[in-house]
């Protein structure tokens, strides 16, 4: 006799004996709320095997959300810590380099004293360079005037056409030295031209004398007291007049318009004795003022201010 297998499920007991349920496999149930137990009857009426399909199906479901919302709270929690720990760091590096009240002000007393220090080291070289530069500009000057001087003598010594021979008629008794006083010629003139200068104006030869940039017609002065010798035409002079002064001085008074004085007047200084031209060999109207001492030329310049 074949044996079949048993169902309990089919067995229907009889009355008064307990009903065996079959062996359910292990499962993890979560507690749920007491409405979730309560679920609405279905079609047929059997509202438990619903409940038990509905714990079955939502139990990894919670399980998977709490353990993110876990995940996500630890995560929350490990930034704001970071951030924490960052924000007191920053905050310790603020108050390292935070200065107190009173090394702000020792620090601030060092910078005033410091530019003070500067601002009067920088005034002392200022004062040191300006003095420097008068001081180069007075030897610049002084030594354009000894070297003037060393070619003014050179020129004297060396050049033929420094010397001449002017013969000062013996009857004028003039005294044996000077004591007039002196005068500019042409007052209130620029000087063109100074004494000793070489150029193509004078035939590649030197200056003998001054030029004054006087208008046609100005009044021409004698320059000291003395006698007039010489007038009239004189070659490349033009007109010209030559006045003897004592002490074997004389001086001339070249290119003129026109003359006012005659040979053997006696003149003053500051006295007319002609006008301003441009006769003779001239480039233009100008007086050629020239000074001779015992027969050469001197500098008419120094003469005037000695």
């Amino acid at each position: 006799m074949r044996s079949m297998p048993l169902n309990l499920s089919t067995v229907r007991p009889q009355k008064g004996c307990p009903r065996i349920s079959p062996p359910q496999p292990n499962r993890v149930f979560l507690k749920l709320p007491e409405s979730a137990h309560r679920a609405k009857p279905t079609a047929g009426g059997n509202h438990v095997r619903a409940s038990r399909a509905f714990k079955v199906v939502s139990a990894p479901i919670a399980i998977a959300a709490l353990l993110a919302t876990s995940i996500s709270a630890t995560s929350l929690a490990g930034a704001k810590n970071l951030e924490a720990k960052e924000i007191a760091a920053a905050m310790d590096r603020l108050e390292a380099t935070r200065l107190s009240p009173v090394t702000v002000a020792a620090e601030t007393d060092q910078d005033l004293a410091l530019a003070r220090a500067v601002e009067q080291t920088t005034r002392s070289l200022v004062r040191q360079q300006r003095k420097l530069t008068k001081m180069a500009k007075i030897e610049a000057k002084e030594r354009k005037a000894e070297l003037a001087r060393l070619a003014a003598e050179r020129l004297m010594r060396e050049s033929r056409a420094m010397q001449f021979k002017i013969v000062i008629p013996p009857n004028l008794n003039l005294p044996a030295t000077f004591t007039s006083p002196k005068r500019n010629p042409l007052p209130g003139t620029r000087t063109t031209a100074y004494f000793g200068q070489r150029g193509w104006r004078w035939h590649g030869g030197v200056h003998t004398g001054l030029d004054f940039d006087g208008y046609y017609g100005q009044s021409v002065k004698a320059a000291a007291d003395g006698v007039v010798i010489a007038r009239g035409w004189d070659g490349s002079y033009g007109y010209s007049v030559l006045i003897a002064h004592g002490g074997q001085v004389t001086t001339r008074y070249a290119h003129l318009s026109s003359i006012a004085v005659s040979v053997g007047d006696r003149v003053k200084a500051g006295e007319h004795i002609g006008k301003v031209g441009a006769t003779g060999n001239a480039t233009g109207t100008h007086l050629h003022f020239e000074v001779a001492i015992k027969d050469r030329f001197v500098n008419p310049f120094d003469w005037l201010r000695s």
